[in-house]
């Protein structure tokens, strides 16, 4: 009796398991194919400049992907969230993190008017494009970015800054887990050592 009561027990894990991970499967492979196939090439563009006061960064454009473009044609919105990281380049260890900024833009598409919205979400600038080249030039570059306060920087010491980007398709979500999904990819690096 006793056995059978575990063999019964058994049966149910092993039905109940395959379908969980047969689940969990489908999911990540969902997650992941969205972001293969719509992430940007590798190392665009950086130019770093700085006045008395703020340290500036322009990147890109990077490569848009025709994943991208397809789904701004079908009416799909994109989102580009940049990840901008400034270091402090350690010889013998890991480098110190003095700064890290978040830049995310979007391009919602209106099928009815065949116009574009384009939307710093930070500042909550939003203006309408009426093509869709417009709306991924918008997407694909930072121009003059202010990303730091030069007093966080001393002279004669080397700093990395390396702009990360994730490319998401459809509306993102504001869930807890959510950033944590947000896999970016490495487009543009460069160190630099103020005067």
């Amino acid at each position: 009796m006793n056995i059978q009561a575990k063999l019964g027990g058994m049966s149910l894990a092993f039905r109940v398991f395959p379908k969980f991970v047969a689940a969990l499967a489908v999911l990540l492979g969902m997650f992941f194919q969205t972001n293969t196939a719509i992430s940007a090439p590798l190392l665009s563009p950086m130019e770093i400049s700085y006045d008395e006061k703020v340290l500036y960064c322009s990147v890109g454009p990077v490569e848009v992907s025709d994943q991208v473009i397809l789904a701004l044609n079908q009416g799909t919105p994109i989102t580009f969230s940049w990840e901008i990281i400034i270091e402090k380049i350690n010889d013998y260890w890991v480098n110190d993190t003095i700064g890290e900024i978040l830049v995310v833009r979007q391009a919602v598409p209106d099928l009815i008017s065949k116009n574009l919205a384009i939307t710093d979400t930070k500042s909550a600038i939003s203006r309408r494009v009426h093509t869709i080249d417009e709306a991924t030039a918008f997407l694909s570059k930072l121009n003059n970015f202010p990303i730091l306060d030069r007093s966080l920087l001393s002279s004669g010491v080397a700093y990395n800054i390396r702009a990360k980007l994730h490319v998401h398709e459809g509306k993102l979500s504001d869930s807890w887990w959510a950033e944590s999904l947000r896999l970016g990819k490495t487009v543009a690096l460069e160190d630099i050592t103020l005067p």
